[in-house]
């Protein structure tokens, strides 16, 4: 029997994404004053394509990401504000070695890891985390905000030993 689970997070915005609205907006501002008091006739010119820059730079904060599990392949995609979408992690659950729930002391654990944090908030609050050895990108740490369904897609295909100590006996 084939197991395929999707699941869609949408990241929540914080104090870095308002730090980079705020700094892209100023700066917008700025270049335009420049352009104003140098090359008064490009202004407006310069006033669209900065229009269009800033729009562009905040609708890029608008993330989501689709976990999906097919027969043990894990899939992490990011959808950047529902018009591009980029691969972020793709591996196998059977080369999983540890997987629990995410607290912060598993980051000072894990240095020479590749770190890849596809959950709802910058900070992993909430989140599940697994570690793995990836054919392309070496070591890998992946924090995500599973729903119960996902895992229990993923709960089959990892090592035994490490589901009885994440999971118990069920």
């Amino acid at each position: 029997m084939d197991i395929f689970v999707e699941q869609i997070v949408k990241k929540k915005f914080g104090s870095k994404d308002y730090l980079i609205m705020t700094a892209t907006v100023i700066g917008a501002l700025l270049l335009l004053l420049l352009s104003l008091m140098f090359i008064p006739g490009f202004a407006f010119l310069i006033l669209i394509g900065l229009c269009f820059g800033v729009y562009y730079l905040i609708t890029s904060r608008n993330l989501e990401f689709e976990y999906s599990v097919t027969n043990g392949d894990i899939t992490i995609d990011k959808i950047i504000n529902r018009r591009k979408r980029k691969r972020v992690i793709s591996t196998d659950a059977h080369s999983i070695e540890e997987i629990g729930k995410f607290k912060p002391e598993v980051l000072r654990n894990k240095n020479g890891y590749t770190q890849f944090f596809t959950s709802d908030y910058d900070d992993g609050r909430g989140s599940w985390y697994f570690c793995a050895h990836d054919t392309k990108k070496g070591n890998i740490l992946v924090v995500f905000s599973p729903e119960e369904k996902v895992l229990n897609a993923i709960k089959p295909f990892i090592p035994r030993q490490v589901a009885f100590s994440v999971f118990g006996r069920n």
